[in-house]
């Protein structure tokens, strides 16, 4: 365990941001190489990593998943230099930035404020017990995917020719959830994690001198059009039975001038949904209305998709595998009435086979996801390790 601990530590040090895992990447082949794994691809899909541990007999190949990047969270700071987190494990890297209270200071730094870091040192752990004692039967196949923030990595390790090559017969995750008994086990049979993706709108007309505004094209007009539209939307989708909704996030208009009328705008927005063609539909609808008010007011109109993910959804047999295996472990279990509201990059296995993304509570005292004080607990990475052999072991 005291190695497991260090690893993590080590991860939760050296940080890095979606597709920028390079330091990380070797932190964990080093460690893999150690446990001899029968196959060991070292860049997959960018910087991620496929460890096998071939079984003695035939059996059924499972994919197990862990994510590796990290997060860019601005950390407060006393003038005095004392930290309002413990950075104890934790490299600060960038520039700071001067922050308009007189009394604190943002350090801008790439940390593990999800966890990732514990889900790749619980995989690393597997790789432990199977580099000691093979499985029974079948493959098990470790994959530590880069980018899973972004909504990249699952995609790019798919498209992958060293991972297309591999055959498996289901896929399982885990994420670390605060809130919930520590050890206990959180299920979800269909949709665990909701289809999310960044919306961005972008309408050109024509600057023009502000004592002139009729000589130009202002896009003023067609955004708060749209803002209106976008907000009714909003109203209209709060009923929706797959909570699918929009969010305005950011918007600008023009230049910071006073003697220039705005030639260009953007409206940024996040659309959420339990269900995938829900998903899509609304996204279709609000790029098709944009361009029809962008053409009325005679603005050239753009868009682009931004972190784009799937909904994960949990095939009924998988999900009851974990929670027997959970059960064999003697771990409290719960069944979750309702999706969680945020999106996984793991959703995308979803699509080449069965597949299950289960939690481990952390605590009920736990700060949140991507808090500022979050930290990995260390005391749920056994529980990890040893919920994924188990489910190894049934299915084979």
């Amino acid at each position: 365990m005291k190695a497991l601990e260090t690893l993590r530590h080590k991860l939760y040090k050296n940080a890095e941001l979606s597709g920028q895992e390079k330091e990380t990447n070797k932190i964990i082949n080093k460690f893999l190489e150690k446990t001899n794994p029968d196959i060991h691809y070292k860049n997959v899909g960018g910087y991620g990593i496929i460890a096998i541990y071939k079984g003695l007999e035939e059996g059924k190949n499972i994919l197990l998943r862990a994510d590796i990047d990290g997060l860019n969270i601005p950390l407060m700071s006393t003038d005095n230099g004392q930290q309002t987190t413990d950075l104890a494990h934790n490299k600060v890297q960038g520039s700071e930035l001067k922050a308009q209270s007189s009394e604190f200071k943002v350090q801008r730094q790439y940390s593990h404020r999800c966890g990732h870091d514990g889900h790749a040192t619980i995989l690393c752990g597997l790789a432990m017990r199977y580099g000691k004692k093979r499985p029974a039967k079948g493959n098990v196949i470790l994959l530590f995917q880069p980018a899973e923030e972004t909504g990249e990595g699952a995609q790019a390790v798919i498209n992958d020719p060293l991972f297309k090559e591999l055959k498996f017969n289901a896929a399982f995750a885990l994420h670390n959830l605060p809130a919930y008994a520590k050890h206990q086990i959180i299920l979800k049979k269909d949709c665990f994690a909701s289809a999310s993706l960044g919306l961005k709108l972008i309408f050109d007309g024509a600057t023009s001198h502000a004592s002139q505004p009729e000589k130009g094209n202002n896009p003023q007009r067609t955004v708060t059009t749209l803002l209106d539209a976008f907000q009714k939307k909003y109203e209209n989708l709060k009923k929706d039975k797959y909570h699918t909704t929009l969010t305005v996030t950011h918007v600008v208009i023009g230049e910071e001038t006073f003697g220039v009328t705005p030639g260009h705008a953007e409206i940024w927005l996040t659309l959420r949904s339990q269900d995938d063609n829900s998903l899509k539909k609304l996204t279709d609808s609000t790029i098709a209305l944009s361009e029809y008010v962008a053409k009325e007011f005679k603005l050239k109109f753009s868009h682009s998709i931004h972190e784009a993910f799937a909904a994960t959804m949990n095939s009924s047999r998988e999900t009851e595998l974990v929670e027997q295996a959970a059960k064999d472990l003697k771990l409290s279990v719960n069944n979750i009435k309702e999706p969680f509201p945020w999106s996984e990059d793991f959703g995308k296995f979803g699509s080449l086979c069965p597949a299950c993304l289960f939690g481990i509570g952390c605590g009920f005292e736990h700060e949140p996801l991507h808090s500022p004080t979050y930290e990995f607990e260390d005391e749920i990475i056994d529980t990890g390790i040893d919920v994924f052999e188990k489910i190894v072991s049934f299915l084979n």
